[in-house]
């Protein structure tokens, strides 16, 4: 475990320190969660203030980050730091603990698949020493935190990052100074934040910005704005990359390290990949034809580590489905669950859709809202309803206040639910053996009940 100044700390974020210089390892913004030692920093958010907390943080914490004086402390025993404003205290930490760090940084980003991406490679180096981002610590604190949990002999650090807005990305990708930075693809997730696809693109490649002189961009071909990223190392991945694209590419980037890796779907789960001439089938265990090119991206990562194929081909077919991301449950009576809940936005949703399409059964979808897509949601929603009505959708059921629009378009056998019990007393009684049920909502629509009262119905 990695020991740090209390001195060395406050001189980095521009704080003054009151009490003893001691070496402290943990560091935590969550009185609930702090952890005997840890340094607490005081961060101010919408519906709380961790100042309100200090008293109860004084005797397990070691130190104190503070924007205000603490009066009530024995500076014999404790320690607190005074700033001017902890948030960007606690991004100064992550940057000091991140100059300790001698580890291949990796940063992630994109508008579909990003957790997906790094749980997958995190399992491919799970032989390594690493650290890597833990659930969706992802956005201009989680990343912060994430930084601050390394270890200084760790060998490979794996960071996501997450943005809803122009202005988010570029500075977390600052903090990381990445090695090899990743855009999994451009896609509608958060619209209402972003416009237009075009400025999700830019946001996006801002992770390019703060790469290291000779660092590694990953980027997905088949974005029509990949030509967005300016002049260094690429590595380009998609499907079967033909002469005419590699020649494009390599002709845009002479003065740079222009590298492919193609995949090419093969029998069901199974696709072929080619990398510097080298061919290999994997097989892997996620549902979707989506997941063939987050394995692809995994896959150009790790290579660009120096993983060896076999490793990663090991690695990659041992790898299983994070949790509410088309996973399967089956239940009696050949009725099956595909738990796609985590969240949802048109390019997502359309995914689903047609991973659902292939399956042979009763195609049924329970679609919550698709949120932050702004002026144009109603839009979005009718699109799902029309994707899933072409795409031989069974029945479409809703909830939510936008979703109607999608089950209305659908039209007959499309239904919408205002509350939970009407929903889920059809759920209990409509439900054909031979079905197939795709859930799928943003987080905020909380649909997991939807699974669970479906698992507790069918075992």
């Amino acid at each position: 475990m990695s020991k740090y100044s209390l001195k060395e700390l406050a001189q980095f974020m521009g704080g003054e320190l009151y009490g003893n210089d001691i070496l402290i390892s943990g560091f935590s913004i969550d009185s609930r969660t702090l952890k005997k030692g840890d340094m607490f920093f005081c961060i101010k958010g919408e519906n709380y203030d961790g100042h309100d907390f200090i008293s109860d943080c004084l005797n397990k914490s070691s130190c104190i980050v503070s924007s205000i004086e603490i009066n009530s402390i024995d500076f014999n025993k404790k320690s607190y730091i005074k700033v001017k404003d902890t948030l960007e205290a606690l991004k100064k930490a992550s940057e000091y603990v991140r100059s300790k760090c001698s580890a291949k940084f990796i940063a992630i980003t994109g508008s579909n698949g990003k957790t997906t991406v790094k749980e997958m490679l995190a399992h491919i180096l799970s032989n390594h020493k690493i650290s890597y981002t833990k659930g969706n610590l992802n956005n201009h604190i989680g990343v912060p935190l994430t930084l601050l949990s390394i270890n200084n002999d760790d060998e490979f650090v794996i960071i996501e990052c997450g943005s809803n807005n122009p202005g988010e990305i570029k500075p977390l990708s600052k903090l990381i100074k990445p090695n090899i930075a990743a855009v999994t693809n451009i896609g509608y997730a958060h619209i209402e934040g972003f416009k237009t696809l075009n400025n999700t693109a830019k946001e996006k490649y801002s992770i390019f910005d703060y790469i290291q002189k000779d660092g590694l961009a990953v980027i997905n071909i088949e974005d029509k704005y990949c030509d967005y990223v300016n002049s260094r190392n690429k590595i380009f991945f998609g499907y079967s990359i033909n002469f005419r694209k590699k020649f494009n590419k390599v002709l845009k980037n002479l003065l740079y390290k222009t590298i492919f890796l193609s995949v090419t779907p093969r029998k069901e789960n199974c696709f072929e990949i080619e990398y510097k001439g080298k061919k290999e089938l994997i097989k892997i265990n996620l549902n979707g034809k989506h997941n063939i090119l987050n394995a692809a991206c995994a896959c150009s990562i790790a290579l660009s580590l120096n993983i060896n194929f076999e490793e990663i081909k090991y690695k990659i077919e041992s790898f299983n489905s994070v949790n509410s991301r088309l996973k399967l449950y089956n239940l009696k009576k050949n009725i099956s669950i595909i738990d796609d809940c985590y969240n949802a936005n048109p390019s997502s949703f359309k995914a689903a859709i047609s991973y659902l399409a292939d399956l042979d059964g009763n195609k049924i979808i329970l679609m919550g809202d698709m949120v932050e897509l702004g002026k144009n949601s109603k839009y979005f929603h009718e699109e799902i309803g029309l994707y899933a009505q072409k795409n031989g959708v069974t029945k479409f059921l809703s909830i939510g206040n936008h979703s109607k629009y999608a089950s209305k378009i659908f039209g007959k056998n499309g239904f919408h639910f205002t509350d939970k019990e009407s929903l889920k007393s059809y759920l209990n009684n409509n439900i054909e053996p031979s079905s197939y049920i795709l859930i799928k909502g943003s987080r905020s629509q909380k649909l997991e009940e939807y699974v669970n009262f479906l698992k507790q119905r069918g075992n």
